[in-house]
């Protein structure tokens, strides 16, 4: 198979099985594609952007797991809380009350880096550390930020 971009909608479930495949069958180290959805703006827009995936291992609080939360539901966010092993995340645009728990089974991918705007960022640059922890501390004022940024 050629690394042409194929631009084509499937059900999320399907395709997160056949990344599933790649991984575990084909042994590929990452697999990128353009997210969907609005819930990590702002640093990730739908349509626009897109992530690299690596595969799964044990990810720790910060890191942007796209993961399996109920049967057949995917979401690509940020874990915010691990205990017990029970991870809890969270899109980075979503109300402080919307969170979502998986466990360490239900991983498709651990976010590498992203492709913003077309240029990467690795989520081991200090860009993309600094972002992170910004971020968590303007968690009190998340909802006017957005709010202003939805309107520009």
């Amino acid at each position: 198979m050629s690394n042409q971009a194929v631009q084509k909608r499937v059900n999320n479930h399907v395709f997160m099985q056949e990344i599933r495949r790649l991984f575990n069958e084909d042994g590929k180290k990452s697999v990128t594609f353009v997210v969907r959805g609005m819930s990590m703006r702002p640093f990730l827009d739908d349509g626009r952007d897109k992530v690299i995936l690596a595969p799964p291992r044990k990810p720790r609080k910060g890191d942007v797991v796209l993961a399996e939360f109920t049967a057949k539901r995917y979401a690509l966010h940020r874990v915010i809380a691990i205990k017990d092993g029970i991870y809890t995340m969270r899109g980075d645009g979503n109300p402080l009350s919307m969170k979502e728990q998986f466990t360490e089974n239900n991983i498709v991918g651990i976010a590498d880096g992203f492709i913003r705007k077309g240029k990467f960022v690795s989520t081991g640059s200090f860009k993309w550390r600094a972002y992170s922890f910004v971020w968590e501390l303007l968690k009190p004022i998340r909802r006017i930020l957005l709010a202003i940024y939805r309107r520009i």
